[in-house]
C-alpha cells in the first residue's frame, strides 16, 4: 500500500471516528430552549404562565440519551414550570420505567405533570430496514400499517402506567383534566397515540370546556395539527420527529434524516387557530447519535398579546 494512500485511510478513518465521537456527544448535550410564545385570545392572568414541554425520553435506550435524561432534574429546577408536559415515547421498545421512576418523581411541577403515551410506550416501531427505506426514499410511514407489533407488551404497559403515577405523572389516555391555578385555569387534555389508532379525538374533544380560557393537548404526532384547527385548542404540543435527531445541512437548511417526508418536523407553527410546538425530544432510537438537533426540555413561557387578549376590566 502507498503510503499516500495510508495517509488517506488513516485520515479518513480519524475523520470518521472524531464524527462518531462527536455525535455521541451531542445526543447527551441537553440544552434547556426558552421560548416567549404569544397565544391570542388568552386573558392576561395567563401572561407568564410557564409550561415545560418534555418528550422522546426513550428511557432504556442503548447510548449516551440516559445522560441527557438524568440531566432533566436540573433543566427542572432551572426553569421552575407550572405545568410540566410530556408528549410521548417516554421508554424506548419494550423497556419499563422502574429504573428511571426516581428521576421523573424529582422533576417539579408547581401544578402537575400530565403525560400521553407515543408508538413506542405501546411497544410499536419500524424495523430497521423499513426505517431505512423511509430515509431515502422520503416516505414518513403514514399510519404506520408497516410497523411491527409487539402483541406481548400489554403486560408492560400497564406496568408503566402505574410507575407514572408513582412519579406524580398524569397519563391522559384521550382525556382532559383542569388544572387550577387560583387567579388562572387551564384544561390539558390528551390523546394517546395518533399514528397507530389508540387515539379517540372524538372523545376527548367532547370533554372540552370552553369556558376555560387556555386549552392544550398533548399529541405524541404532530399530525394531530390537521386535525384540531377549529379552535378547541389554542396550543398543541407534540414530538416523535426528534428535529431530525441527525441532520445533514445543506444550502438553505438541512436534510433531517428521521423525519424524512414530515410537515412538521421542529419547533413553533402557527396554523389557523391554532399555535403547534414540536420538540426535539431527550432521547435517540434506532442509531444512538445526533448531528445538529441537540437534546431539549423547552420553557415555553406564555404572553399575551395585547391587542387580541380578551381581557377586559371593570
Amino acid at each position: 500500500m502507498r503510503k499516500s494512500t495510508l495517509k488517506t485511510l488513516l485520515l479518513a478513518t480519524a475523520a470518521g471516528m472524531t464524527g462518531i465521537g462527536y455525535m455521541l456527544f451531542e445526543a447527551q448535550w441537553l440544552r434547556l430552549r426558552h421560548l416567549n410564545v404569544t397565544l391570542p385570545g388568552v386573558p392576561g392572568s395567563l401572561d407568564g404562565l410557564k409550561l415545560l414541554h418534555l418528550s422522546d425520553l426513550h428511557a432504556g435506550a442503548p447510548g449516551p440519551g440516559a445522560r441527557a435524561m438524568a440531566k432533566l432534574v436540573d433543566a427542572s429546577r432551572r426553569a421552575e414550570p407550572d405545568i410540566v408536559l410530556f408528549t410521548g415515547d417516554m421508554v424506548d421498545k419494550k423497556k419499563d420505567l422502574r429504573p428511571h421512576i426516581e428521576l421523573l418523581g424529582k422533576i417539579e411541577a408547581r401544578h402537575g405533570k400530565f403525560a400521553v403515551l407515543g408508538n413506542h410506550d405501546h411497544g410499536l416501531r419500524k424495523t430497521v430496514l423499513q426505517d431505512l427505506v423511509g430515509r431515502f426514499t422520503g416516505l414518513s410511514g403514514g399510519n404506520g400499517r408497516a410497523e411491527v407489533l409487539y402483541e406481548d407488551f400489554e403486560q408492560t404497559v400497564n406496568l408503566n402506567r402505574r410507575l407514572l403515577a408513582q412519579a406524580g405523572i398524569r397519563l391522559l389516555e384521550n382525556e382532559c383534566r383542569l388544572v387550577d391555578g387560583g387567579s388562572w385555569k387551564v384544561q390539558v387534555c390528551g390523546i394517546d397515540d395518533l399514528t397507530y389508532g389508540h387515539a379517540d379525538l372524538e372523545t376527548t374533544a367532547a370533554q372540552v370546556d370552553y369556558e376555560t380560557p387556555l386549552r392544550i393537548l398533548l399529541s405524541h404526532s404532530p399530525n394531530a395539527a390537521d386535525c384540531v384547527t377549529n379552535g378547541d385548542f389554542q396550543l398543541l404540543l407534540t414530538g416523535h420527529t426528534h428535529g431530525g435527531q441527525i441532520c445533514i445541512p445543506k444550502p438553505g437548511g438541512k436534510i433531517m434524516l428521521s423525519t424524512s417526508g414530515a410537515q412538521y418536523a421542529d419547533g413553533l407553527y402557527r396554523l389557523p387557530n391554532l399555535t403547534m410546538h414540536v420538540s426535539r425530544g431527550v432521547g435517540t432510537t434506532l442509531l444512538p447519535f445526533r448531528l445538529f438537533s441537540r437534546p431539549e426540555a423547552t420553557l415555553l413561557e406564555l404572553r399575551v398579546d395585547p391587542d387580541l387578549s380578551t381581557e377586559t376590566s371593570a
